[in-house]
């Protein structure tokens, strides 16, 4: 049994500790995070988000199919994946809109939103993650790469919304988790935690060992991981980076840190207790990695969701002031026009029961669904902590607050303002007059985009985001409302400037009979 530290030494080491901690009132608050902060089965949301091509969308997919809310794992090479279902998306094989499923995982309910990667379709992204109760951040193991995600860790850290990183695509040869992490760690302002550690052979990776149970895996490609004995190679690593993790979650509970000044080992239990409290708190960001397409480590990160996210309440707190103690209250997060359905508002209950017929938003509810990508199945009710599709609420918006009796805006999610524009006319004269209502809808959808006409050259403008952003919206004019829509550049409508003064006189005489005209004219022009 190795020696104890010194007691002087021992007392030194925890007041300095004690000292960097960031945990505000941790000692008083130690009886109430005993308890779990979530209701038992209550629903709950987390949002997919990450760079374009990094893989949300196959990752949706691989934890669609490990719940069992699907039979069969689609691909989104292969166009049929339940998420990025639209055409427009089908075409570029990217996302273009926020796509919402629900599905069940030991006995909880859960929502997922997938988020489009694209920076020039953030709105959408900033909108799900203002209902979510935790984000998964998905990125490739390409240190190069991290710099395209430091805009939404900055927005993750500003918002305090508790996030994982998934380092997705381990299958590559070139996969190196640890140099991923370092890239990451210099664009985040909490500190990374590597939950694990991978398992290579040769230049592949074949598995992983957890760092809080100790416990290695092997990966079979489309099924869950197989339990292996501790290869000898990694056991080396495994120590060496199980200490740097108990180190960092230390620096945030005083138990664990006592523990290991005193040589001791934290049980696991008190481990995932510990890890728990600091993500709800969002002090630490866990790190862990797989391969989506393969489905390696999507049933682990799925039970760190269930076990180590915080619950709907604490999504529910960003409107605390919203509504009455126990009047039925629901966030819009979305809006989509459905080409045969009709308008439907995605929202998250935050408190209180909505029912079918209900009143709510100054309008009667016609009709709830529980969505999975493009479909849903109709529901009765729903609860507080569920995401459903609200049909014909004409006058609710995304962004707004409904209860009962009205629908108010809340300033949760920021908004983009628009920074391009193009020229857009329709290709048949006949269609003008259809073309400013399908582009209302669109705004509707979409309030990071808005239509003008221009005064000055007559053109009608459509402003967005960027390039692609634009073209996704006219790819939904032309395959919603069988709207063709030119495009083009639009005119600089110049102006002359003055830039010198100029003195002018003149004298106007006419006489033809009866009063005569006159008039003496000076004319000073100068710039202001």
């Amino acid at each position: 049994m190795p020696a104890a530290p010194a007691k002087g030494l021992t007392e030194a080491k925890k007041q300095g500790a004690a000292g960097r901690r960031q945990r505000p009132g941790a000692l008083e608050t130690a009886r109430e995070d005993a308890v779990p902060d979530k209701t038992p089965a209550a629903p709950r949301c987390a949002a997919l988000i990450g760079p374009y091509s990094s893989g949300k969308t196959t990752l949706l997919e691989s934890l669609l199919a490990a719940t069992g809310a699907i039979a069969r794992k689609g691909s989104v090479r292969e166009g049929n994946s339940v998420g990025d279902s639209s055409p427009e998306a089908r075409a570029r094989q990217m996302g273009t809109e926020l796509n919402i499923a629900t599905a069940e995982y030991l006995g909880d309910p859960w929502t997922l939103l997938d988020c489009p990667g694209n920076v020039e379709l953030a709105q959408e992204t900033y909108d799900a993650l203002a209902v979510a109760d935790a984000a998964v951040l998905v990125c490739e193991p390409n240190a190069e790469r991290a710099v395209a995600v430091a805009p939404i860790l900055k927005f993750l850290d500003d918002q305090k919304i508790p996030h994982l990183v998934f380092i997705n695509k381990m299958d590559a040869s070139e996969a190196n988790p640890r140099e991923a992490v370092e890239a990451l760690q210099a664009v985040s302002e909490r500190p990374l935690v590597l939950r694990e550690i991978p398992i290579r052979s040769g230049e592949r990776t074949v598995g992983l060992v957890d760092l809080v149970s100790e416990r290695a895996f092997r990966w079979i490609p489309g099924k869950a991981s197989e339990l292996i004995p501790l290869p000898d190679p990694v056991k080396d690593e495994e120590k060496a980076a199980r200490a740097e993790f108990l180190e960092t979650i230390a620096d945030f509970d005083d138990a664990i840190l006592e523990k290991l000044l005193e040589e001791g080992t934290p049980s696991p239990g008190e481990i995932y207790a510990s890890l728990t409290r600091d993500l709800k708190d969002d002090l630490i960001v866990p790190v862990f990695f797989g391969s989506a397409l393969n489905d390696n480590g999507v049933r682990r990160l799925m039970k760190a969701l269930r076990h180590e996210t915080p619950g709907p309440q604490a999504a529910a707190r960003r409107f605390a002031s919203a509504g009455g103690a126990d009047e039925p209250t629901a966030y819009v997060f979305k809006t989509h026009h459905a080409p045969h359905s009709g308008k439907l508002s995605y929202a998250r209950v935050l408190k209180g029961e909505i029912a079918d017929g209900m009143t709510l938003g100054g309008e009667r509810v016609g009709g709830i669904l529980k969505p999975l990508g493009a479909k849903g199945d109709k529901l009765a009710k729903a609860g507080p902590g569920a995401v459903v599709a609200l049909g014909r609420l004409e006058h609710a918006r995304t962004g707004s607050v409904l209860t009962p009796a009205a629908a108010k805006p809340a300033a949760i999610a920021p908004r983009l303002g628009s920074l391009y524009a193009l020229a857009i006319r329709t290709e048949q004269r006949a269609d003008e007059v259809k073309l400013s209502g399908a582009l209302a809808r669109l705004v509707e959808e979409d309030p990071s985009l808005h239509f003008e006409n221009n005064p000055e050259t007559g053109e009608f403008l459509l402003w967005g985001q960027g390039d692609v952003h634009l073209h996704v919206a006219i790819d939904r004019l032309a395959k919603r409302y069988n709207l063709a829509v030119k495009a083009d550049r639009p005119r600089v409508p110049y102006k002359e400037t003055i830039r010198k003064g100029v003195s002018q006189h003149a004298r106007h005489k006419k006489q033809s009979g009866g009063h005569g005209q006159f008039a003496d004219v000076h004319v000073d022009i100068k710039p202001l």
